[in-house]
C-alpha cells in the first residue's frame, strides 16, 4: 500500500539534513514542523516568521493537507538542497546579518 502524503512529510522531516534549520542552524532531534513552500525547506519557528515576514507561504507538517507533489518538490529539494543552492554563497550562520539560532 502507498505512504500517505501526511505519512511522507512526515518522515522527510526526521531525515537528518532536515534536521538542521538552513536558515540559523538550529538543530531539532525531532524535526521541524514548519515548511517554506518556496524554497521546499523544513525551518524552525524564528525562521518561519522571518520567511512569512517576507510573504513565503509557510505550512505546518501536521495541521496542513499534502499532495504528491509537494512531497515529491521535497525529496528532491530539502534542506540540504537549500544549503547547496540559495545559500551557497551567503555568509557563515550568525556573520553578516545571517541569524543563529
Amino acid at each position: 500500500m502507498a505512504i500517505s502524503p501526511e505519512a511522507a512529510i512526515k518522515k522527510l522531516a526526521r531525515s537528518p539534513p532536515n534536521l538542521t534549520c538552513p536558515n540559523c542552524g538550529t538543530y531539532s532531534k525531532y524535526g521541524f514542523t514548519t515548511i517554506c513552500i518556496k524554497y521546499h525547506t523544513f525551518v524552525c519557528n524564528a525562521c518561519k516568521s522571518s520567511h512569512q515576514a517576507v510573504s513565503h507561504r509557510c505550512k505546518s507538517l501536521t495541521m496542513s493537507s499534502w499532495d504528491h507533489g509537494e512531497v515529491l518538490a521535497l525529496q528532491t529539494k530539502g534542506n540540504d538542497y537549500a544549503r547547496r543552492v540559495w545559500l551557497a554563497y551567503a555568509p557563515e550562520v550568525g556573520v553578516g546579518g545571517r541569524p543563529r539560532e
